[in-house]
């Protein structure tokens, strides 16, 4: 089983590689193709708004069916697609599409979650998101290192090429991966109303709000206008690609720590809001921010408290909920904070437009000081229990 596990670990991976190859050039190559803020908006919010509106269904379908390899696989299937679609057809309009079949990929990360959270017990299962938090990230930043190289040598479109490639060869690889199932002892799948139930979990529902303020953050900066900010200094494609390492690789090690350490050391509230603190200041901090240097050091502080904060939130979320419901559970988190991808790049596109990019950074940090303060009055009710 335990070369099965790190056979999942590696399928995690590559599926991040394939969905973020291209990621640090979808803004500018948008914006080189005509684009404007508004547009460039959309393109980055549609990322998160297929994934809004698929999530929740996929988990409870998934929980009613008692499958999660099944939609592993298909999320592989539509990130080669969407990296490969802008490779023959660039525009505006096709990066679009790209990023709206990039989140049905993405939708699949409720059964990766879930089925990694199966191979340890139920109350390990903060370290078991911590472990594949690790991979989500190490993933991330293989893409962004390689895709870096990739769109310098060859081009951007290159970069959507790699992708591609990478879904494909993940879904080849994911053929191997395998399912553990709960022992049901003959009982009949839950019920739809009993698998909506898991909505009225307090616990669920703040990780949940919270995770849509962590995402906008998130989708504002890192995965929509920090680029952008980036070639408005002269970025390369490489340094750009860089500056996307520089934001990924903190999670790689803080992610175990997030999902272990810090929160029995300081406190799950404390933890959390001092995530959502870094990842304001690291937004906000972008405006004044006149060389590469220090936005790149400004990205991975922030990108440091995201971390935290991501982490945490996907074990928390479905710490107290059933192994028969925990796909609906986690689909249900992930289609709320998924209001917060689409939000965040759509509401940065909307003030930049009409206040400038760099009122929009200072704008973006606030959402950080608000997620800190709701993390604590909601861990003061008992809403976050570790």
């Amino acid at each position: 089983m335990r070369n099965r596990l790190w056979l999942f670990y590696a399928v995690t991976s590559f599926f991040w590689f394939s969905l973020y190859a291209y990621v640090p050039y979808v803004s500018p190559f948008a914006d080189e193709m005509g684009a404007d803020l508004r547009l460039i908006g959309l393109i980055a919010g549609a990322y998160g708004f297929t994934q809004m509106v698929i999530r929740f269904p996929l988990g409870i379908f998934s929980d009613r069916i008692g499958a999660r390899k099944v939609f592993v696989l298909l999320g592989m299937g539509f990130a080669a697609a969407s990296g490969i679609v802008v490779f023959f057809f660039p525009s505006p309009q096709t990066l679009l599409l790209a990023r709206a079949l990039g989140g049905v990929a993405a939708s699949a990360w409720v059964t990766f979650t879930v089925l990694g959270a199966s191979y340890y017990p139920p109350d390990e299962t903060a370290r078991s998101m911590g472990y594949l938090s690790a991979c989500n990230s190490f993933g991330r930043m293989a893409a962004l290192l390689v895709g870096g190289l990739v769109a310098e040598w060859l081009g951007v479109p290159h970069a959507f090429l790699l992708g591609g490639i990478a879904g494909i060869v993940g879904l080849i690889m994911g053929v191997g991966v395998v399912e553990v199932r709960p022992d049901k002892n003959g009982a009949p799948p839950p019920s739809l109303s009993t698998l909506l139930d898991v909505a009225k979990n307090k616990q669920l529902l703040c990780c949940s709000i919270l995770g849509i303020l962590a995402m906008f953050i998130l989708f504002a900066t890192t995965f929509g206008f920090t680029p952008l900010a980036a070639a408005q200094l002269d970025a390369s494609q490489f340094q750009l690609g860089m500056l996307g390492v520089a934001s990924t690789l903190p999670g790689i090690f803080v992610a175990p720590l997030a999902g272990t350490v810090l929160p029995k050391k300081l406190g799950v509230g404390v933890t959390i809001a001092a995530g959502f603190i870094l990842a304001g200041a690291g937004s906000a901090f972008i405006a004044s921010s006149n060389t590469l240097f220090m936005l790149f050091t400004v990205q991975i502080i922030g990108n440091i408290g995201g971390a935290v904060v991501g982490t945490l939130l996907l074990g928390l979320c479905i710490r107290d909920i059933s192994a028969e419901r925990r796909a609906t559970a986690m689909g249900f988190f992930q289609a709320v904070y998924g209001l917060g991808m689409f939000l965040g790049p759509f509401v940065m596109g909307q003030v930049s437009h009409n206040l400038g990019l760099m009122t929009a950074f200072i704008f973006i940090g606030a959402v950080g000081v608000i997620g800190a303060v709701m993390t604590i009055v909601s861990a003061g009710r008992g809403y976050l229990k570790y």
